[in-house]
């Protein structure tokens, strides 16, 4: 089975995703107000395109044209920082991770995308929140 990469931001109002494969010869965009329905955005995207490409002649490796494909889907921090803010606050990040609030509010608008050192240490807050909460029952 083939695997296919989907890139995952929060933009906005809404989250987006992007697939720029060569195997599938061109770019999927897809938004969605939730991550359930830009799932279902991507994935009816990526069939119209291959549906295209196939009846264009376009070269497609027969797993992908056979359907014998999974989409994996990598959330960029955006998109994770926008999900954490229903159970906490970019202010409570700030404080177990140290990273200032504002850098914080770029980070989660997509305005910037932290390097790897910091999105580690945004996990690593984020799970350090999520262990405090589990230790309160």
């Amino acid at each position: 089975m083939e695997q296919i990469k989907v890139i995952v931001d929060w933009c906005g109002k809404n989250y987006a995703s992007y697939i720029s494969d060569p195997r599938i010869n061109g770019v999927v965009l897809s938004t969605g107000k939730t991550f359930e329905k830009l799932k279902q955005e991507t994935e009816d995207g990526l069939k119209f395109h291959l549906e295209g490409c196939i009846a264009d002649g376009d070269p497609i490796p027969e797993a992908i044209r056979n359907g014998d494909y999974e989409l994996v889907y990598e959330k960029r921090i955006s998109a994770i920082l926008h999900e954490a803010q229903e159970y906490t606050t970019l202010a409570a990040i700030s404080r177990v991770t140290g990273i200032r609030h504002a850098q914080l509010s770029h980070y989660a608008n997509a305005i910037s995308q932290p390097r790897p050192e910091q999105r580690d240490r945004i996990m690593a807050g984020l799970h350090q929140i999520g262990n405090y909460c589990l230790s309160l029952l």
